[in-house]
């Protein structure tokens, strides 16, 4: 079947009836999750793109399958090539697995045309017809139309990309569009790759063909299940029989809020199976609208007086209908420069036979039915609305039977221009996004926020049980696999870090903080340069419970600075102190003697080698290392209650984060710190401080931290809170939910603190990644049992399958695919 288009340049598209087009794609926002401000925020602008769009126009949404090759190639981007083998061999089960849930993508398009048939374009397009019967190449487009076109598309670029983010398409990716709209549920062709905007702009012939295809209105007589009406679509085509059909809006309310109005484009999501849509976009100007609605007006006031004699008087549906049109007189007239649109919305779904295309068309128009929208499936026009969907073919005769007059505002606030997506472009096969009925590939790259000039940390919170310890896991797993480097304090007696480590793709090494390690964390020893001082001050000052600005802490930091200035040990300081005549310097030496007994002291007292590690996973182990908890930090009286154990146990959380911060920023290649329970190292204002120096330095030494607690507030100041670049909220208890939703920048409304409250399942959390997008979320377990076991840290489940709870509503999974990605 021959292309319907003779020439293409760039994302300029030259029709056969003489017109040039452009298109866009559109940069989705993830629109579940927005506050209602964002919403509106998002609806300003979305109806400030429709008013630069040109008379005749195209809005394109396109559900369609991710396949296997482009998830393997999502799933190696970012990985350092010497790792890059080794990484397929790693996550290609977990790619398998995430493949199996058929996890789909939004995208959506802007088609306008730019320059309207002429007497040259239409002259040129008549030859090409002509070329083609002939079997001769046609004459190209002229370098007039050619200059004209560009410079036009590059202005109206320009210009919506002032309110939206948009990128311009490609050659192929338009051949991509017509063609997979002739293989809906046969077969999902993988687009192409986003090709360099200035790339192809030469105007050459749309190479290639549709290959052979037969398009039957209303079928054959062969078809099972084949109806009366016939409302559906049948192509044969080289790969199989695709059955569709198209909806076309016949009704909408009279009025509806926004948001939460029924925002019909939105609402196409919902549906348990990919929909695909087109809205057709004719333009009146601002100056005629207004003329046409006086005119309705005076028809429908003379209306009004034809029921004069009437006793029951003219019919509501009258009034509502001069409403509408004072309504529309008042908008048009606040608004000089809007005009009228007059748009034609159609709904496209598809199935394996008859049967099921019905289905669907039932199920969908259900789905409207509740907000006021009702659709129509015109018999006989289902082969011209397949053509109305495709970018740059001019509107056929049956769009006008279902025209809606909309203003600008009104198309908006359909949200054509709203996703689910969440995540990064590529990285970890973490999970699906579960905000709609068909899942969503989440990938999680640990290093694109850095690559990106944004923050990379992280913070997961959540209650016990919930999930937050095996999301985390999967991170540390997915980045030493990608080559990247993670180190960690592991508290717990049973080693829950510890057996990780012996699932990693990569090296580990696991540091026994006990008093027999054959290593010293002596930080005048083990540091350089002034972080020597700092680190060791900040040591010292949380045993003696010191602060910089009083007097024993200024006679602290001298003592310290003596030592290290000839290169001294950290027990040296205890001489130092003890020389010194100054009475806060014996008080200070009496206090840090009294923890030289700790059986820990050794680590950083005894003249042992300088710990020096290049594992790619460093895990520090000290099991049952006391610490104060959470009250006694907050509270001064509480405070001054702490045993010796408790003091010595923070002081040493520091040392070790302190450490961990040198071993992250040794070299260029990604690396994270993680912080479990956190609250434990920002208690003390030495632990916050150092918290927020590596988070603000970890973008431009490719690094970042992971903080994990319970609760958001555990981080204390906002300033720590606003620097993660990235943020998972778990499930939470009821009396934490309004606390943990203004962490992810969410409204604590009833229905979302019912979600994190009682909705959320384990292994379920609103993630808000790097791009400031929010999504709901399902982590899925790694594919090898062996690994999932190594993530556990249930006692009583560990000999069973220990997969977090990864069930959905069976309408959000889609059939299981057999073909497996390719990575590359």
């Amino acid at each position: 079947m021959r292309l319907p288009a003779r020439a293409v340049a760039g994302n300029r598209l030259w029709t056969h009836d003489g017109a040039v087009w452009a298109v866009w794609r559109v940069e989705l926002p993830s629109y579940p999750f927005l506050s209602d401000d964002a919403k509106l925020a998002l609806h300003g602008r979305v109806r400030a793109a429709l008013t630069t769009l040109p008379r005749h126009a195209q809005l394109i949404g396109v559900h369609r399958r991710v396949g296997a090759r482009e998830l393997g190639e999502a799933l190696s981007g970012g990985v350092r090539p010497d790792r890059l083998p080794r990484w397929r061999d790693s996550a290609g089960p977990d790619a398998r697995a995430l493949l199996a849930r058929g996890p789909v993508e939004r995208r959506v398009y802007i088609a306008a045309r730019i320059v309207d048939p002429h007497g040259r374009t239409l002259v040129e397009s008549a030859m090409a017809l002509v070329g083609d019967v002939l079997g001769v190449e046609g004459p190209g487009p002229s370098r007039i139309d050619d200059r004209t076109s560009r410079r036009r598309a590059e202005e109206l670029g320009a210009r919506m990309a002032r309110t939206i983010g948009v990128r311009p398409a490609h050659s192929a990716e338009m051949r991509w569009l017509h063609q997979r709209a002739f293989l809906r549920g046969v077969a999902d062709p993988t687009p192409p790759a986003a090709g360099h905007p200035t790339a192809d702009q030469v105007p050459r012939p749309l190479a290639g063909s549709l290959g052979d295809a037969v398009l039957h209105e209303g079928g054959t007589a062969h078809d099972p299940g084949r109806g009366r009406h016939r409302r559906y679509l049948r192509i044969d085509n080289e790969q199989g029989t695709s059955f569709q059909t198209t909806l076309v809006v016949s009704e909408m309310p009279p009025a509806f809020a926004y948001p939460g109005g029924g925002e019909w484009f939105a609402v196409a999501d919902l549906a348990p199976f990919p929909v695909d849509w087109v809205a057709r976009l004719d333009a009146v100007p601002n100056a005629a609208a207004q003329t046409r609605a006086r005119r309705q007006q005076r028809q429908l006031t003379a209306q009004v007086a034809e029921y004069d004699g009437e006793p029951t008087g003219p019919p509501d549906t009258l009034a509502d209908a001069l409403h509408g049109i004072r309504d529309e007189q008042s908008a048009l007239a606040a608004s000089p420069g809007d005009p009228e649109l007059e748009v034609t919305i159609g709904f496209t779904v598809w199935g394996e036979d008859v049967g099921q295309v019905d289905a669907r068309a039932s199920q969908l128009g259900d789905l409207l039915e509740p907000w006021g929208y009702a659709v129509h499936r015109p018999t006989g026009g289902q082969l011209p609305l397949f053509a109305a969907g495709l970018p740059g073919v001019p509107a056929p005769a049956v769009c006008r039977d279902y025209v809606q007059f909309m203003l600008p505002r009104d198309l908006a606030a359909g949200a054509p221009f709203a996703g689910a997506s969440v995540g990064d472009p590529q990285g970890i096969p973490m999970g699906v996004s579960i905000a709609g009925a068909l899942p969503e590939a989440v990938l999680l790259d640990p290093a694109h926020g850095p690559a990106t000039n944004r923050s990379g940390s992280l913070g997961v919170f959540g209650a016990l049980g919930s999930g937050k310890s095996y999301f985390v896991k999967r991170m540390v797993l997915g980045t030493v696999a990608r080559g990247g480097r993670v180190v960690t304090l592991d508290r717990t007696t049973a080693g829950e870090y510890v057996r990780l480590s012996d699932a990693v793709d990569g090296t580990a090494a696991v540091v026994e903080l006990d008093p027999s390690a054959p290593v010293g964390m002596d930080p005048l020893r083990v540091f350089g340069g002034e972080d020597r001082v700092r680190v060791a001050l900040g040591f010292l000052s949380i045993l003696t419970r010191t602060t910089p600005t009083d007097v024993d802490g200024a006679v602290l930091a001298a003592a310290v600075r003596a030592v290290a200035a000839r290169d001294g040990r950290l027990v040296d300081v205890l001489d130092q102190l003890g020389d010194s005549a100054e009475p806060e310097a014996r008080v200070l030496r009496r206090k840090l003697q009294a923890y030289r007994d700790h059986p820990l002291s050794q680590l950083v007292l005894a003249d042992r080698p300088p710990l020096a590690l290049d594992a790619d996973l460093i895990c520090f182990h000290a099991p049952g290392l006391a610490l104060p908890d959470r009250d006694a930090m907050r509270l001064e009286h509480l405070a001054k209650q702490l045993l010796p154990e408790q003091v010595f146990g923070q002081a040493l959380l520091y040392l070790v984060a302190a450490v961990s911060r040198t071993l992250v920023f040794a070299d260029d290649r990604f690396g994270a710190v993680l912080v479990d329970e956190a609250w434990a190292l920002t208690a003390s204002p030495q632990g916050r401080q150092l918290l927020l120096d590596t988070i603000r330095d970890g973008r431009k030494h490719n690094a970042a931290v992971w903080v994990l607690s319970q609760h958001p507030t555990d981080l204390g100041e906002d300033a720590l809170r606003d620097l993660l670049g990235m943020r998972a909220l778990f499930r939470q208890s009821r009396g934490a939910a309004a606390a943990a939703l203004e962490f992810m920048g969410l409204p604590a409304t009833d229905s979302m603190v019912e979600l994190v409250t009682g909705e959320l399942g384990t292994g379920q959390c609103l993630l808000r990644d790097v791009a400031d997008r929010v999504g709901l979320v399902q982590v899925l377990p790694p594919a090898d049992p062996a690994i999932r076991a190594a993530l556990d840290t249930t006692p009583m489940a560990r000999d069973a399958d220990p997969t977090p709870d990864a069930s959905s509503p069976p309408e959000r999974l889609a059939a299981a695919t057999t073909d497996p990605p390719v990575l590359r």
